[in-house]
This record gives C-alpha cells, sequence and structure tokens, in this order.
C-alpha cells in the first residue's frame, strides 16, 4: 500500500496555482489505467501511478472533503466512461478500507499474541524459584527468558495500539477519497480558466506595485 500522504490544505492565494495544484491533465482515459491490462474500463485495473499522482495532487477543502478535477480532450470526453471512472475510484478507495481493516484486526490479534506469551515467559520465569531453589538452572533461566518476556510484551503493546494507529489515520485518508468529488473538464476549459486566472495574477501584482 501507499504510504500516507498529510493532507493539505491551499495556501497560495493565487488562482492559477490553485488551478495547478488540483488539476491533472489526461490525454485519454487509458492513462487512469494499467498499460498491462487490456480489459473493459469497468474491469481495468487502476494505475499505480495515477493513483499515486492523485494522493499528491489532492486539496482538502475548508469542510475537510477533497475535490479533484481532471482535463481530458473535449472530442476525446464521454459522460458514460467518466461517469465509470467515477464509480470505479470510489471503489478502489473502498476496497482499500476493507484491506485496512483487516490489517488492523490481524495486528491485534497479534499484539495480543506477543503480550500473552511475553507475560506467560515473565510469570515461569517468576515463579521457577519455587522448583529450582539454589540452582543455578534458575539463574540461567531468568537470564534467558526475562528479556525474552518483555521484549514481548513491549512488541505486544507496539502491535495492539501504535501500528493501528497509523492504519487508522491512513483508514481517514481514503475515506476522504472514496467520498471526494471528481470532476472531468475540457482541456480547453481548463486552459481558459487557467489564462483567466493567470491574468488576474498579473492585474494585482500591478496594482500593488
Amino acid at each position: 500500500m501507499a504510504d500516507i500522504i498529510p493532507s493539505k490544505k491551499i495556501e497560495e492565494k493565487k488562482p492559477s496555482s490553485f488551478l495547478n495544484l488540483l488539476h491533472i491533465a489526461l490525454d485519454t482515459y487509458d492513462d487512469i489505467f494499467s498499460d498491462f491490462d487490456p480489459s473493459a474500463y469497468d474491469h481495468r485495473i487502476l494505475s499505480d501511478d495515477f493513483i499515486k499522482e492523485m494522493q499528491k495532487r489532492y486539496v482538502e477543502t475548508s469542510k475537510g472533503d477533497i475535490e479533484m478535477r481532471f482535463s481530458v480532450p473535449e472530442v476525446m470526453r464521454s459522460a458514460r466512461i467518466e461517469a465509470l471512472i467515477k464509480k470505479r475510484l470510489k471503489e478502489y478507495f473502498q476496497v482499500q478500507i476493507r484491506l485496512l481493516d483487516v490489517d488492523i484486526q490481524n495486528m491485534k490479534r497479534t499484539g495480543m499474541m506477543y503480550f500473552a506469551i511475553g507475560s506467560l515467559v515473565l510469570i515461569v520465569t517468576l515463579f521457577s524459584g519455587d522448583v529450582f531453589t539454589g540452582s543455578h538452572v534458575r539463574e540461567v533461566a531468568a537470564i534467558l527468558l526475562t528479556p525474552i518476556g518483555w521484549f514481548g510484551m513491549w512488541e505486544g503493546v507496539g502491535m495492539f495500539v501504535k501500528a493501528p494507529y497509523k492504519n487508522e489515520q491512513q483508514k481517514r485518508f481514503f475515506e476522504k477519497f472514496s467520498k471526494a468529488n471528481y470532476v472531468f473538464i475540457s482541456e480547453e476549459q481548463f486552459m481558459k480558466e487557467l489564462s483567466e486566472a493567470e491574468s488576474a495574477d498579473i492585474s494585482k501584482a500591478e496594482q500593488k506595485k
């Protein structure tokens, strides 16, 4: 799985910078899917590179929602395909959420097992004195087993608390993408908006002089 990427707010006030940040230009809809999968769009695997690029270029609104915009040449646009892609993207992140849930539960179970085994080892070490009183066997057992017991308990706590916490953060990140607003616009429309935004930037800069 991809590493979690911290959410980011728009700090740059220039309209042109805002447009570039949340925009991904597509030559064709194929850019969204894997080059190695010839299946139809409703079954085709999403491109790992595209998903990573999305996670770098997203914008989080003041309400905490995520919005992504994709531009496609007007002559290639298809409302049916765009609706399908939006559905596939949401489904992809929903699947990632379910996989993370499984990982979280597995880590918690493993953590509990490590903690239980570590505790048992320490208990055995503690009460072994009743059996091997005055014996070097107990001393050797204590030297060998005590670190193992503490290690098991420490690792168990880490797996049960710390590791799932990181996955919970990533889960919340994916939940936002599963509910994100995915917008398709024509390449021509985007270039027009970008040109208008850049003109506005120049105008504001001249007024400050």
